[in-house]
């Protein structure tokens, strides 16, 4: 038969894993639970606007990084340990960051603008 070693067993290391284990086991459980009340908010701007809600699915992004990074690290697929302790992976690029387009018609402008130009013509018709 195999012996036991001892001090194979004690080792600080293989403890503060399982204490890490046992902590992202619960972040798990509840960044999952988050995740499922994101789920029915981001259906009902679904529902009603027919897109999603663009943040949301950004903050939905980093969960997914995190349960998946988690679950690496619970199952030994890495010694990695997940967000906080995640270095950084880069820097975004600007092509990588998404821009968001406003879209403003002519009609909008030019009626502001007229606007301005005759409280302008009336302040100085009044001095």
């Amino acid at each position: 038969m195999n012996t036991i070693d001892k001090e194979e067993i004690l080792k600080g290391s293989k403890w503060v894993r399982f204490l890490f284990m046992v902590v992202y086991a619960f972040a798990v459980n509840f960044v999952i639970s988050i995740s499922i009340g994101l789920a029915f908010v981001q259906f009902l701007f679904y529902l009603f606007t027919s897109k999603p809600n663009s943040s949301i699915s950004n903050f939905n992004d980093h969960l997914l990084e995190f349960v998946s990074d988690s679950l690496a690290f619970l199952l030994f697929s890495t010694d990695d340990k997940p967000f906080p302790f995640k270095p950084e992976s880069s820097v975004k690029s600007e092509d990588d960051v998404e821009s968001e387009i406003i879209d403003v018609t002519a009609e909008d402008d030019n009626e502001t603008s007229e606007v301005e130009a005759s409280d302008v013509e009336d302040q100085e018709t009044k001095d």
